[in-house]
């Protein structure tokens, strides 16, 4: 009877010993597929942080671009608001003494994003180089196809009350008249 309790023992032992096994096997299964999950759940993760740190880095660079944008467009006059630059024209002729006309605005053939100007001014010399020289100067991407300055010399006819029959003529302060053709970037 002591043979047939050692093999049921070893029997029942070695049944026991393939179900531990087998139990062992399914839980290193499991875990390697928590594995598997924790890994890809860690990956995406991962991608997601990066993804908010470059927005992040995407905003900071947007708000860089517009101020950058706003420096740029400064530089540029808008065609749907070309009255704007023609008042910065005006004004720039009213502050120098110079009585300043925007002839025409045109927007050459073929050429996208310019704007021709036709501008005529009134005034002494120092005024209408002041005008140019800010013109040159200004913030706008500007380019002066041609300029003319032409000395107006306008005679004074006095009449002597005394003789009538001569006149007496003398010579007025004289002004100057400038023409320019100029282009301008726009957007």
């Amino acid at each position: 009877m002591n043979k047939k309790t050692t093999n049921l023992i070893l029997a029942i032992s070695i049944i026991i010993l393939i179900g531990l096994s087998g139990l062992f096997l399914f839980l290193i299964n499991v875990i390697k597929n928590k594995n598997k999950h924790i890994s890809a759940a860690n990956t995406t993760l991962q991608e997601k942080i990066e993804e908010k740190d470059n927005i992040k880095t995407l905003e900071k660079k947007i708000a860089e671009l517009g101020d950058t944008h706003k420096q740029v467009s400064s530089y540029l006059v808008d065609t749907s608001s070309v009255d704007i630059f023609v008042e910065y024209l005006e004004r720039l002729g009213d502050s120098s003494n110079v009585a300043l006309f925007v002839k025409s605005v045109e927007t050459p053939k073929g050429e996208k994003n310019k704007l021709t100007f036709n501008i005529e001014m009134n005034g002494n010399f120092p005024d209408i180089t002041k005008v140019i020289s800010i013109l040159e100067n200004s913030p706008y991407s500007l380019n002066i196809n041609s300029l003319y300055i032409n000395k107006i010399i306008e005679p004074e006819v006095e009449n002597n009350t005394e003789k009538p029959t001569i006149e007496i003529t003398k010579v007025k302060k004289s002004s100057w008249q400038a023409t320019a053709n100029f282009t301008v970037l726009s957007f």
